[in-house]
């Protein structure tokens, strides 16, 4: 028996319009909100990346080469996708609870950065570094 293709591809049968439809807020916020908002405070020197990974890839490759981490980002949010919807495909009941929590936990992670990014534009030590900063201390 000759596996296909067609029938073994990840997005094979995934309703593309449906996914991008569901991620509107995804992309709002944790795609353009976060690169829009980080970008300017690079650029006017307002803020640098926190992220050491991200930050040593932009110094490397140039400041737009952050946009490649949020394809990458949108490629495995539709591989995730993708498998949720198809293993909640025939079952019993309903399991795209899985999907609506992940994405909508996305969207106000991207909410909150978008917040983080500006308190840091304004002036104010971001609120990720307090939590850390705290957090570490707890630890000691």
């Amino acid at each position: 028996m000759a596996l296909s293709i067609k029938n073994s591809s990840l997005v094979y049968g995934v309703d593309l319009y449906r996914f991008l439809k569901d991620i509107k807020f995804v992309l709002l916020f944790y795609v353009i909100g976060d690169l829009l908002t980080t970008i300017y405070a690079i650029e006017t020197g307002l803020a640098y990346e926190g992220n050491p990974i991200v930050s040593t890839f932009a110094s490397i490759h140039g400041l737009y080469s952050i946009v490649l981490f949020k394809v990458f980002f949108m490629l495995a949010l539709l591989g995730s996708y993708t498998y949720i919807i198809r293993f909640s495909a025939g079952k019993k009941h309903n399991q795209t609870f899985a999907w609506d929590a992940l994405r909508h936990t996305i969207a106000i992670m991207g909410v909150l950065i978008i917040l983080n990014n500006v308190l840091v534009m304004e002036g104010y030590t971001s609120p990720v570094y307090l939590i850390l900063s705290y957090a570490s201390g707890l630890l000691v």
